[in-house]
């Protein structure tokens, strides 16, 4: 397991390096980000903020459907891609649940010749649980349903050794 100050000193002696982020909703990815964000100069690509760019919202249940999944991917794609081509640090905010989807994300690195690792935010079910109810109660916070949460832990595929991980406690 890596602590936060660990996970910012390995990127900070990284170059064009793709730092995939994998983890349950509620995990705590959120909040890594901005600890990375504000102690090193990895340039961050989020989905949610792509999704809502396109006009989706989690709050409204204003989901995408699949033509348009494939365009907010695509486009992440393309911002990773050019961020690594610039010779940038990027970190992919995202579930990342499936071995799939951080696959295809070593692709594009691999097409530019660029590293990847792989930050798993590790948390309880329990504990994402318990996030998702405290942040029923905040008005700033995003919640998507518990339905959609549980979906997600179902279809969660842990990152093994050989997906190049680090792994992040927060329980």
């Amino acid at each position: 397991m890596q602590t936060l100050n660990n996970l910012i000193s390995k990127i900070q002696n990284s170059q064009k390096t793709l730092f995939i982020l994998c983890g349950l909703p509620y995990s705590g990815k959120s909040y890594v980000v901005r600890q990375l964000q504000s102690a090193t100069d990895v340039k961050v690509v989020a989905i949610d903020d792509i999704f809502s760019v396109q006009g989706f919202d989690w709050d409204a249940n204003a989901l995408p459907g699949a033509e348009e999944w494939a365009i907010i991917f695509n486009e992440s794609y393309d911002q990773v891609r050019q961020a690594l081509i610039s010779g940038n640090n990027v970190l992919y905010d995202s579930t990342n649940q499936t071995v799939t989807s951080r696959d295809k994300l070593r692709d594009v690195a691999k097409s530019v010749g660029a590293d990847t690792k792989v930050i798993y935010i590790k948390c309880s079910t329990d504990t994402v649980f318990k996030r998702w109810e405290e942040n029923q109660k905040n008005p700033t916070r995003s919640v998507v349903s518990r339905g959609l949460v549980q979906q997600t832990i179902d279809m969660f595929e842990e990152p093994t050794e050989d997906e190049n991980v680090i792994v992040v406690s927060n329980h």
